[in-house]
């Protein structure tokens, strides 16, 4: 529901684009120093869903100053408080799924996430008749409104897991390799992704001609196409290698994103989004499930924060004023381009490292 309209809303207070970048920047750096420690503490604590709680809550705050007020400051407290919540409380969200998931001895993680790919395309959908009826200010009440909800809906996760992981007695064990070659790839992929995010609904306003009560329909669209992809990965994945798909998932992302800059109109752009359909699922469910497959029990939701969180937070705190200049001197061709490269630069470095991925389960698929 907020998601599409925040940096338009930022546009709309007449933000520049290397403004709304340095502010993605800043909010990655405060991203990088709260979610690890946070996420430590929950590791240790065993309050994993107490966490996911106290980010929804702050989200819903973030969505109720943005419905409330046009000051510059609030404003940007909002979007502050925004970029260290969504990210963290999406991984996290993922990674108590996929725990319990396990437990209970379920391979339906990629059936669980096609409903977050559904709740995002309705939302999306929904938001532009919203937006028609009362503009930004009803749009960001009512996704704090859904916010306080998932809050009482995160309750079916279990407020501390049944068996506590026992420290392991001898030497401590090395980490395994390949979680710094995911690391290191998911620095090239944020630096794609969260940028070419970050603008996409600014450039389908400005260049495409989609006015800002279609925009909730062009995110609708996004997200419903990955649905049936999501929903049939399952089936998929034991039958692939973990890091070929991964590899898959990166390469796809990286051509959608070049051709977003590339294509002249709207239904070249529907055809686009169909393709990053299957490229997006692939890559995501990779990547939370090859992280899962190489960490330790202990630190499995520490090593996630890592990938998902901390080295997305690190590329925009690097690039995201770069990027945001690039679009503002350059224009959105070389933009997209300029991400894209990020991404197949990812795809270089889990090609090189492909071997140095092992599992801590015997026979593990990765």
């Amino acid at each position: 529901m907020v998601y599409p309209y925040v940096n338009l809303y930022l546009t709309e207070l007449e933000f520049s684009g290397t403004l709304i970048g340095t502010l993605a920047a800043a909010g990655a750096l405060l991203t990088l120093v709260l979610t690890p420690l946070l996420n430590r503490i929950a590791d240790r604590l065993m309050i994993h869903r107490r966490l996911l709680m106290m980010y929804l809550g702050g989200f819903a705050l973030s969505s109720l100053i943005f419905a409330s007020t046009q000051n510059h400051l609030l404003v940007i407290f909002a979007f502050l408080l925004f970029k260290v919540t969504v990210s963290p409380s999406m991984m996290l969200g993922a990674q108590l799924t996929l725990s319990e998931l396990i437990r209970k001895g379920k391979v339906i993680f990629g059936q669980m996430r096609s409903f977050s790919a559904l709740g995002f395309a309705v939302a999306s959908a929904l938001a532009g008749q919203v937006f028609a009826l009362g503009g930004y200010s009803l749009t960001f009440t009512v996704g704090a409104l859904l916010s306080l909800i998932s809050i009482q809906l995160s309750t079916i996760f279990p407020a501390k897991p049944k068996e506590k992981v026992k420290p392991e007695s001898g030497p401590k064990q090395p980490r395994n390799r390949g979680i710094y070659v995911l690391a290191a790839s998911q620095f090239f992929v944020a630096m794609c992704t969260s940028n070419a995010f970050a603008f996409l609904f600014i450039h389908l306003s400005q260049n495409l001609g989609v006015s800002i009560a279609d925009v909730g329909v062009w995110a609708a669209l996004l997200a419903l196409v990955e649905f049936p992809f999501y929903y049939l990965t399952d089936a998929l994945l034991p039958r692939v290698r973990l890091r070929i798909t991964y590899i898959f998932g990166i390469a796809g992302v990286a051509l959608t994103t070049l051709g977003i800059g590339l294509v002249p109109n709207l239904p070249m752009l529907a055809l686009l989004l169909v393709f990053r359909g299957v490229a997006w699922p692939a890559y995501q469910l990779s990547s939370y499930r090859l992280m899962n497959a190489i960490s330790h029990p202990r630190n499995v939701a520490t090593n996630q924060a890592i990938v998902h969180v901390t080295m997305p937070g690190i590329a925009l705190l690097l690039t995201g004023s770069l990027y945001g200049w690039v679009y503002d001197h350059l224009g959105a061709g070389a933009f997209y381009a300029l991400c894209a490269l990020a991404a197949a630069l990812a795809v270089c470095i889990v090609s090189a490292g492909f071997r140095l991925f092992g599992t801590r389960q015997q026979g593990a698929n990765t």
